[in-house]
């Protein structure tokens, strides 16, 4: 009977030292930082395909240039336990799968601030030119952030339509309050908001910090 009442401490130690880790790494995740993985070449070249990046939720209010992590789509509410083994999952996987989910593959999308609240922007030739609020007179996007970011264009045909797909052209948009403009940097292979309209600040999840893997692409933004 003492050998299996000890057998039985150790087990329920061990279990309350999971649950202890799991809640750890959650509020860690839900707070402070977690990795995600971006697959697509949306962001090239300065954030490449199958790179890790470092991401902090506590960052949501954006500047311009800085790389934000774009919401997935509302996901049904499930119960606490589960968004425990979610958030475990999401850790250990760099926000690549979590198995209580409508799509357990995950892919986490990364755009860049190019206009805020306010702001009106159009679109020549894939540049963005901003006319900030209270301004008169428009910039390029480049001439109004302090983040040095570069973009991809491959080589720009003449024969392209510049009104199809992700549109190389279009006219004047006026930003509400509440609305951001977030482009790829790969302005030919991208969706944002081009095709999705102006993002508002609650489907901004985070902010990316770095790129940290593989080791020969880390870069700090």
């Amino acid at each position: 009977y003492k050998m299996r009442r000890e057998l039985y401490q150790k087990i329920g130690f061990a279990l309350s030292v999971v649950f202890l880790c799991i809640v750890f790494i959650s509020l860690i995740m839900s707070f402070f930082i977690y990795p995600v993985m971006t697959k697509s070449e949306s962001m090239s070249p300065d954030i490449p395909s199958y790179s890790v990046q470092l991401v902090s939720p506590l960052l949501k209010m954006p500047k311009r240039g800085d790389v934000m992590v774009v919401s997935n789509p509302n996901e049904k509410n499930i119960s606490v336990i589960k968004k425990a083994v979610n958030t475990l999952c999401l850790f250990v996987t760099a926000h690549q799968w979590k198995p209580f989910a409508d799509k357990p593959r995950l892919y986490s999308v990364l755009r860049r601030v190019v206009a805020l609240p306010g702001d009106t922007v159009y679109m020549k030739n894939y540049i963005l030119f901003v006319k900030p609020k209270g301004e008169r007179q428009f910039l390029t996007e480049f001439e109004l952030t302090e983040s040095k970011y570069n973009i991809l264009l491959n080589s720009l045909s003449s024969d392209i339509d510049l009104e199809l797909g992700a549109m190389g052209n279009f006219d004047e948009i006026l930003l509400s309050e509440n609305e951001f403009f977030l482009l790829g940097d790969n302005r030919l292979e991208c969706s944002d908001s081009r095709l999705w309209g102006p993002i508002k600040k609650s489907e901004l999840k985070g902010k990316v910090l770095c790129t940290y893997f593989p080791f020969s692409e880390v870069r700090f933004f």
